[in-house]
C-alpha cells in the first residue's frame, strides 16, 4: 500500500528525538541538499539534471530508501480465502524466534566497523540491564538506520536485538513488523504485526498496517475490519481513510470512496497523485449520475467547513500565473503574419525573466541564517520533506506532460514536412516542363500564355492540396498545444494548492524564504515547459502566380485574330529620264521632278542644286570645259561637292565628276550625262542620266 512506509515513518518519528545520531544524519543530508541548490548552475540543462538526480537520491534517503506500494484500481482484486493466521498462534516465543533468525542472518552480513559499533551499543544497553530506556535507544537507532542508512542489515541488527531482549515493547515489535514488510514479505511481517496489536490493540498505526497487509493478501474482509478499527480509535487518522478509499474504489463503492477521500485529505493521509487520481476517477464515474454528484457535493459541505478548508490555501506567496499563449487560426498568419515571430519574442522575454529569477534564487540560497546566541535553527523536517517531494513530483509531472506533447507534435511536424516535400517534388517536375515550353516560344505571346496555362493547370491544384493539408496539420498542432497548455495551467494551480498548506506551517524566516524560492522555481519550470513549446515552426504555405481558382486554366488560350498589313503611304518615285535642261551660253539650268540645279562652266565650274524632297542643298565647285561642233555639244567638270540640310548642318562631303553630250537642231536638244561621285556618307555612286532641253549653241 502507498501508506505502509509512511506509517513506519510515523512510528519512527515518535522516537527519533531520542536518537541523537539520526538528528545529525538528517541535518547532514539536508545540508547536502541545500548545498546542491546553492552551487548548481540551473541555467545549464546538464548541471540541472544532475542536481535534480542528486536531490532525488537524498530525498529517497530521507524517506527510507524504499518506494511505497499501492493498489491498481484498473486491476480487480482477486478474492481468496481469508488468511488463516490467528492471534493465539503468534506468541512471544514465536516472535523472538523470528527476530533471532533475522538477527543471526543480518549480524553475519555486517562489516567489521558496523559489527564493532553494534557490539558497543549492545554492551551499553546490557550494562543498563536492558531497561526500557536502553531498549528504546537500540530500537531508535535501528529505526534511524531504516530511514537514513543504506545497509538494512545494520538496521535489522538493532531492531531485532531490541525485540529479543524486550519482546513486550510495542514500538520495537511494530518497527520490526514494518521492517519485514519492506525487506522480506507481507506474510512474514503479518504475525509480528498481529503480536504488536495484541500488546496494544488501540494503535491506529498498527491497525492500519494490519489492514493494508490483509488487503495486499487479498483478504478484503479483514483488511476493511482493521482499517475501520484504526478510525474508531483515531477518527482523523488520514492514512486509514485513504486506504479505505482505495478499497472502495476497487469494489465500485463510489459514494463511500468519496467520503473516505475527503477524510483522508483532511487528515493529510494521502499524496497528491493518489488524491488527484482518485478524485478524477470518482468524477469520471459520477459524470452521468446527477444524484451521485449531488450526494458528493452535500458530503463535501458536511465534511469540510469552507472557512477551515480554505484557511491553509490562502496564498502565502505571490502565485505565478500561466500566460495566455495564443496561436493564429491560419498557418499563413502564424508563419507569415507575425504569429511565430511574436511567439519567439515572448519566449525570449520570459527567458530573461527566468534567468533573473535564477540569479536571485542563487543569492538567496547562499544566505546563512541569522540566529541569536545559543539559539538553534528549527529544522521543520516534515514540512521541508513534504515540499521537497512535492516540488520534485510536480516537476516530473510537468515534464511528462511536455514529453507526451512533444512526441505528438513531432509526428505532426513530420507529416507537415512530408506534405511540403511531396509538393516540391511535383513542382520541380512541371516547372521544368514550363521552362522548356517557354524556351520554344521564341517570344510569341500566344505561345507564352499557353505555356503558363498548362503550368498552372498542374501547379494550382497541387498548391491548393498542399496548403489544405498543411492547414489540417497546423490545426492538429493548435489543438495539441492548447491541451498541453491547459494541463500545465491546471497542474500549476494544483501545485500551489498542495504546496501552500505545508509552506504555511514554516514559521522560520530563513526556511520560509528558501522554500518560497523552491516553490517558485517549480512554478517557473511548469510555465517554462509551456513557453518552450510555444514557438513551433511549420513549413511555409505554397505560393505562386496562378491563384487559387483552378477552373480558369481548364480552357485553352484562344488564337489571336489576323491583323491587317500595315503600310505607310508613300509619294510616287521620280521617273527616270525626267531631266530637262536649258543651256544659256556657259550656264545650264537643270530641272527634274524633285530638284532644280543651276551651274556655269568656263575653265572654272560651279553649281547649286536644291532638292525639295530631301530638303537639302548640294554645292559643287571645281574645274570644267564646254565645246560645240555643229549640231553636237559636250561638257566635262570635276570638283568637290558639299550637301547642306535646311537646318544648316553639313550632311555629306565628297568629290564629283560629270561628262555630258548633247545634240540638236535649232533650240531643241537631247543628251546624256555620265558621272560618278564619292562621298563620306554614301561612298561611291555612279550614275547615267538622259535629258531633253533647249538652247542656242555658241
Amino acid at each position: 500500500m502507498k501508506h505502509v512506509f509512511i506509517l513506519i515513518l510515523l512510528c519512527i518519528s515518535s522516537i527519533i528525538a531520542q536518537a541523537q545520531a539520526s538528528t545529525e544524519e538528517t541535518a547532514r543530508i539536508r545540508q547536502q541538499m541545500a548545498k546542491i541548490r546553492q552551487t548548481t548552475n540551473w541555467d545549464d540543462p546538464a548541471a540541472a539534471k544532475k542536481a535534480n538526480e542528486e536531490i532525488q537520491k537524498l530525498a529517497i534517503q530521507l524517506s527510507g530508501g524504499k518506494p511505497v506500494i499501492g493498489f491498481d484500481r484498473n486491476t480487480p482484486l482477486e478474492r481468496t480465502e481469508p488468511t488463516d493466521i490467528h492471534v493465539n498462534e503468534v506468541n512471544k516465543e514465536a516472535i523472538v524466534a523470528i527476530a533471532d533468525r533475522f538477527f543471526t542472518r543480518s549480524y553475519k552480513a555486517l562489516d567489521a566497523v558496523s559489527r564493532n559499533q553494534f557490539d558497543l551499543d549492545f554492551k551499553k544497553a546490557e550494562k543498563l540491564n536492558f531497561s526500557a530506556k536502553a531498549v528504546r535507544e537500540l530500537g531508535g537507532a535501528g529505526a534511524a538506520l531504516i530511514t537514513f542508512g543504506n545497509d538494512h542489515n545494520f538496521a535489522c541488527a538493532y531492531i531485532t536485538a531490541a525485540v529479543k531482549v524486550l519482546p513486550t515493547d510495542t514500538l520495537a515489535v511494530n518497527n520490526f513488523g514494518g521492517y519485514l514488510r519492506i525487506i522480506d514479505s507481507i506474510e512474514t511481517s503479518l504475525p509480528v504485526l498481529l503480536f504488536a496489536n495484541s500488546l496494544f490493540s488501540e494503535s491506529p498505526v498498527i491497525l492500519t498496517q494490519l489492514g493494508c497487509s490483509y488487503l495486499e493478501l487479498n483478504d478484503e474482509v479483514k483488511g476493511e475490519k482493521y482499517l475501520k478499527e484504526a478510525i474508531k480509535y483515531n477518527p482523523g487518522f488520514g492514512q486509514a481513510h485513504s486506504a479505505l478509499c482505495d478499497l472502495y474504489l476497487k469494489q465500485g463503492r463510489i459514494e463511500d470512496a468519496f467520503i473516505e477521500l475527503l477524510s483522508g485529505v483532511k487528515g493529510m493521509g494521502c499524496s497528491y497523485m493518489q488524491a488527484s487520481q482518485n478524485l478524477a476517477y470518482i468524477n469520471e464515474q459520477a459524470e452521468n449520475n446527477q444524484d451521485l454528484k449531488q450526494k458528493m457535493w452535500n458530503e463535501t459541505k458536511r465534511e469540510m467547513d469552507p472557512s477551515e478548508a480554505l484557511a491553509s490555501l490562502v496564498p502565502i506567496i505571490d502565485r505565478l500565473k500561466m500566460p495566455d499563449l495564443q496561436t493564429s487560426d491560419k498557418l499563413e498568419n502564424w508563419m507569415e503574419g507575425g504569429g511565430y515571430g511574436n511567439a519567439v519574442s515572448s519566449y525570449s522575454a520570459f527567458h530573461s525573466q527566468l534567468m533573473a529569477f535564477v540569479r536571485q534564487s542563487l543569492e538567496v540560497h547562499k544566505q546563512q541564517p541569522v540566529l541569536p546566541p545559543n539559539a538553534v535553527l528549527r529544522d521543520y523536517p516534515n514540512e521541508r520533506l513534504a515540499l521537497d517531494l512535492l516540488t520534485e513530483l510536480f516537476f516530473k509531472e510537468s515534464k511528462k506532460i511536455t514529453d507526451d506533447y512533444r512526441e505528438s507534435v513531432d509526428q505532426i511536424t513530420q507529416r507537415a514536412n512530408d506534405i511540403k516535400e511531396d509538393y516540391l517534388k511535383r513542382y520541380e517536375q512541371y516547372s521544368t516542363e514550363y521552362v522548356s515550353c517557354i524556351e520554344g516560344c521564341g517570344g510569341d505571346e500566344y505561345c507564352l500564355n499557353e505555356c503558363f496555362r498548362k503550368y498552372c493547370l498542374q501547379e494550382c491544384p497541387s498548391a491548393n492540396k498542399c496548403n489544405e493539408q498543411l492547414q489540417d496539420e497546423y490545426k492538429n498542432f493548435r489543438m495539441a498545444f492548447s491541451q498541453m497548455s491547459s494541463d500545465q495551467s491546471k497542474l500549476l494551480k494544483d501545485f500551489y494548492g498542495f504546496a501552500e498548506p505545508w509552506f504555511s506551517k514554516i514559521s522560520s524566516q530563513y526556511w520560509s524564504l528558501i522554500y518560497a524560492y523552491e516553490i517558485q522555481r517549480t512554478a517557473f519550470s511548469i510555465i517554462a515547459n509551456s513557453f518552450g513549446s510555444y514557438p513551433q515552426a511549420f513549413p511555409f504555405p505554397a505560393h505562386n502566380g496562378c491563384g487559387t481558382d483552378c477552373s480558369v486554366f481548364a480552357i485553352p488560350t484562344p488564337l489571336p485574330p489576323g491583323e491587317v498589313e500595315k503600310k505607310d503611304p508613300k509619294a510616287n518615285d521620280c521617273p527616270s529620264n525626267s531631266n530637262f535642261k536649258i543651256s544659256i551660253s556657259i550656264c545650264d539650268l537643270g530641272v527634274d521632278c524633285e530638284s532644280v540645279e543651276f551651274g556655269c562652266t568656263l575653265i572654272a565650274s560651279g553649281s547649286i542644286k536644291r532638292n525639295f524632297k530631301k530638303h537639302n542643298t548640294v554645292i559643287f565647285a571645281g574645274v570644267g570645259a564646254k565645246a560645240e561642233l555643229g549640231v553636237m555639244a559636250a561638257s566635262a567638270k570635276a570638283g568637290a561637292v558639299v550637301t547642306v540640310s535646311d537646318n544648316g548642318e553639313v550632311e555629306d562631303v565628297g568629290v564629283k565628276m560629270d561628262v555630258s553630250v548633247s545634240a540638236g537642231v535649232g533650240m531643241a536638244r537631247v543628251g546624256a550625262t555620265s558621272g560618278g561621285s564619292y562621298t563620306v556618307m554614301k561612298g561611291s555612286s555612279p550614275k547615267l542620266n538622259f535629258a531633253t532641253g533647249m538652247g542656242k549653241p555658241k
